[in-house]
């Protein structure tokens, strides 16, 4: 394989990993729209921690810390 297609093979695999959904409170990604009344089209829902909202994280490096945060805080409780 060459270099460059190397780097595309990667950009590929970062493009696909940038598409995961992370919870903004807690950082799991088991989140999922929020079902009910059509309304509710634009809110995601956490599963984990019960959060509830339409701010979502694609950021895996934000998600890990605040999943190391969300574990702590889970362990003083």
């Amino acid at each position: 394989m060459k270099r460059g297609e190397e780097r595309v093979k990667d950009k590929r695999v970062t493009n696909m990993l940038g598409r995961i959904k992370f919870c903004p409170r807690c950082g799991s990604t088991n989140i999922f729209w929020a079902s009910g009344l059509p309304q509710l089209w634009s809110l995601w829902e956490c599963r984990e921690c019960g959060y509830r909202g339409a701010l979502i994280l694609e950021d895996g490096e934000i998600a890990e810390k605040l999943r190391l945060e969300w574990r702590k805080r889970d362990i003083n409780h």
